[in-house]
């Protein structure tokens, strides 16, 4: 994807607003402008603490906001303030909100019959909608330029919109010549979630594959091991690894398992930086979110300003007790993912029963369950019934592609109802420099514009969080029993309550505080240091009560080391 197909709100339409149900919120039903809405206020908002961290006028601030941006994006932000800069310096020199000035850029509106989202604090006496329209009145202009109040709608943005729609909605490697689901690029959903291919030309050779011919001469699973040792006429993988019990990781999640994080310096504007922004296509390109880091399938560390925290990781820990076990990992997460989706989801999942070694597979869907935008959000829940069924046609779907002696490993839903409790007297990044905003507001802001991340837990209702835990449990109970219930004939079960409540405890008992496991802009999903916690527990639950499923340690692995370096890395 060029760089230059960018436009500055394009750019922020991604960076700045959640992503729910595995699309862009834009594409789903909202109030009030809904995404558009929320993206405008957010970015102005920034705009104007900008201005107050600098002490300089908004036109100043709007420009010290593109010269941050990398590349091309600074070149089309700054054309993007040329159409839209005259009347947001405008709405800011009067002493109007981004509220106002949003309105009057028909971003946002208020729909008959709905409630009024407001993020900022008035201090006219005048109502929104007559300040919003004395501003669009004194720049006629507009309503040229954005004939329709739709940011993918305006040209130039419609193109990119349908490229990030493209990207969050494909969940196989975008580079993957022999169609073996394995491919060669960092990202757009390779190698930081998938073992890098070795021969993107051959649909034999791919990360997790049985040896053949011992590798002498093509390293057939890209485990970086492969040739001739002269001194015993053995090839390196007969020495190496033919008696140790090579074992690969899946992970089937949702956006925790994929660890969806927003670097809190791109909205906090005392972090606003362009070392905060050196990596943006990176991120961009793995749908904000990152594999390479997480409590599955993690496999390196990261010392960028956006993100802080050690990378501990199930798979890190199997390639510690084997290095044959290089490279064998496959994050199948997706931002939104639910039991329904996850059904289709999971078949990109890549395994041969007979020519692949087996595998440890989580089952991992946090949350999406039971969080939904919709303000009926009760109504929109998965049922336990429904729960059970999505369940039981993963497990019979799994039985179709493992390996024998693979092993399968369901989490229960978290318990997202203490994440009000421990975030409410918290500023958001966004109101850390001038007027304070907290997480309820932010919370409810989005609850209003009916572009939630999750109703039922992010809400000041007491009785809405109870009745959400209520079926969080519930549902967990139809994991568990359907687990137990199908009767698997390649691979062994267990089921595990997802750990955040002992995350915390252990975090707690380290000196920490809890709310620092969430994610800072957010405010919902588990962080850096969360995830390697959830790692640390799941690792030992695994040690002490599932030994069996763990491979033995390879007595070659320094061998290796001498011989391969770190072979091949990532």
């Amino acid at each position: 994807m060029s760089s230059t197909t960018f436009t500055w709100i394009g750019v922020l339409l991604i960076v700045f607003v959640t992503v729910v149900d595995g699309r862009l919120i834009h594409s789903l039903s909202s109030v009030n402008g809904g995404s558009d809405c929320a993206t405008c206020s957010i970015v102005l908002g920034l705009v104007d603490r900008l201005a107050i961290v600098y002490n300089e006028s908004a036109a100043q601030a709007l420009e010290r906001l593109c010269s941050y941006l990398p590349g091309d994006f600074k070149v089309y932000c700054k054309t993007a303030v040329d159409v839209l800069g005259p009347l947001i310096i405008d709405g800011f020199i009067k002493g109007d909100n981004p509220d106002v000035i949003c309105h009057a850029l028909k971003f946002c509106h208020d729909d008959p019959g709905q409630p009024k989202c407001r993020t900022y604090p008035s201090k006219s006496s005048l109502s929104l909608s007559q300040r919003a329209l004395h501003l669009r009145q004194q720049h006629p202009l507009i309503d040229s330029l954005l004939a329709t109040p739709k940011i993918c709608q305006i040209p130039g943005i419609a193109e990119i919109c349908k490229i990030l729609e493209n990207v969050f909605n494909n969940h196989e490697p975008l580079v993957d010549f022999d169609h073996d689901q394995f491919g060669t690029e960092v990202t757009f959903r390779g190698t930081s979630w998938r073992g890098k291919d070795c021969d993107d030309f051959s649909s034999q050779i791919h990360p997790g594959a049985r040896a053949s011919q011992g590798d002498s001469v093509l390293d057939h699973n890209c485990n970086g091991i492969l040739g001739m040792n002269s001194a015993t006429g053995q090839s390196w993988e007969d020495e190496m690894c033919n008696d140790t019990q090579r074992m690969g990781i899946a992970v089937l999640g949702d956006s925790i398992s994929a660890h969806f994080h927003i670097p809190e310096q791109w909205l906090d504007a005392s972090q606003f930086s362009p070392q905060a922004f050196e990596h943006l296509m990176f991120i961009l390109e793995n749908e904000l979110d990152w594999p390479q880091l997480s409590a599955s399938t993690g496999h390196v560390n990261v010392s960028w300003p956006n993100i802080q925290g050690p990378t501990r990781s199930l798979y890190g820990r199997l390639f510690d007790l084997d290095h044959c076990n290089h490279r064998d990992y496959q994050n199948i997460a997706v931002n939104g993912a639910r039991s329904s989706t996850m059904t289709s989801i999971m078949k990109s999942l890549a395994r041969q029963p007979k020519g692949d070694v087996p595998l440890l597979v989580i089952y991992s869907l946090v949350g999406n369950d039971v969080c939904n935008g919709h303000p009926d959000t009760i109504n929109h829940m998965t049922t336990v019934e429904e729960m059970y069924k999505n369940v039981m046609t993963a497990l019979t779907y799994l039985d179709t592609v493992l390996p024998k002696g693979s092993h399968v490993l369901t989490t229960g839903l978290g318990n997202g109802s203490m994440l009000y409790d421990l975030l409410r007297t918290r500023l958001h990044p966004l109101g850390r420099v001038g007027p304070p905003l907290t997480y309820p507001q932010m919370y409810d802001y989005l609850s209003c514009l009916q572009i939630s991340p999750c109703n039922g837990w992010l809400s000041s209702n007491d009785t809405l969080r109870e009745l959400t835990t209520e079926r969080a449990v519930q549902l967990s109970g139809a994991v568990r029993n359907a687990t137990f219930t199908y009767n698997a004939k390649n691979y062994d079960v267990a089921y595990l309550d997802f750990p955040f409540d002992q995350a915390i405890q252990e975090w707690e008992a380290q000196g920490g505080e809890p709310w620092q496991l969430i994610e800072s802009v957010d405010g919902f999903h588990v962080n850096q240091y969360g995830h390697a916690i959830i790692s640390d527990i799941i690792w030992s639950w695994l040690q002490k009560e599932k030994p069996q499923w763990l491979p033995p340690l390879n007595p070659h692995n320094a061998d290796i080391e001498r011989v391969f370096k770190d072979q091949g890395g990532y």
